[in-house]
Parts: structure tokens; sequence; C-alpha cells
């Protein structure tokens, strides 16, 4: 014995140490014929049902002030891809990011800073941070060096 340390580590520490920081995502190419009946399903109806009592508003609705018409037609092209659940809600939320100054209602920088106010994208990005850190394990990888 010439002063060797012998340290003992289980297996699953050294794994962890080894594994990549990002994992390896393989994917097989599958091919799928298209099919025009994948076409017409309940879920892509409902996509389109946005849009089209968007414009069911637009054409049909008289109010005095086309702002607020064009408001009406907005709502209820989000309300009913919300009530439906066409598209997840998130991607819902932020549907008003283009269709405001689409709609000619308000204008895309007045309506990206009443969604990003400093402090709101302060908190969500160390939200995502700490989120894509628990996610790949640098917390651990950290407080083992």
């Amino acid at each position: 014995m010439t002063g060797e340390q012998h340290t003992t580590t289980s297996v699953s520490d050294e794994s962890n140490l080894k594994a990549p920081l990002l994992p390896i995502q393989r994917t097989q190419s599958i091919i799928i014929p298209f099919n025009f009946k994948s076409l017409f399903n309940l879920k892509n109806f409902y996509v389109i049902l946005g849009p089209l009592l968007s414009l069911m508003v637009c054409l049909f609705v008289k109010i005095e002030s086309i702002s607020s018409r064009n408001m009406l037609a907005v709502i209820a092209w989000v309300f009913s891809w919300w009530v439906t659940s066409a598209l997840p809600l998130p991607v819902t939320s932020m549907c008003p990011l283009f269709l405001f100054p689409l709609f000619g209602i308000s204008s895309a920088d007045t309506v990206a800073h009443s969604y990003m106010d400093d402090v709101i994208t302060l908190v969500l990005g160390s939200f995502i941070l700490a989120l894509a850190v628990e996610r790949y394990n640098v917390h651990r990888r950290l407080a083992l060096t």
C-alpha cells in the first residue's frame, strides 16, 4: 500500500457523468402515404372554424365602429380555438400578437409590449432556464464537481 486511495462510486453516478449533456435523439423516418381522407377530420375542422367565424363576423355583423367589429371577429376566432382546443392553449393565447395587427386593431409593438413587460420576461426566462437545468441534470453535474 503506497498511499493509494480508493473511492467507491455507484454505477449510476459514473453513468450520469459520462452521459452526454444533451440527449441524443435517434429518429427513424417513416414514410406515410398521403391520403385526402386524413385531411377531413374533426381536428382540422376546428382549426378552420376560427377563421370562418371571424370571416362571418366581418361580413355579417354591422357595428358603427370598424375596429369594434374587427375586435369581435378576433374574439370569435380565439374563443373558438380555445373552446375546441384546436391548437394548444399557449399557441391560442399568442394569437392576438398577429391577429390585432392583421385586423388593424392595434400595432404589433403595442401588443408585444402588453405581453412582455421587463419583469415578466425576466421571470419567464429564469423559469425556462431552471427547467432546462433540471431536464438535463445540470444541477447534479454541478453538485458533483
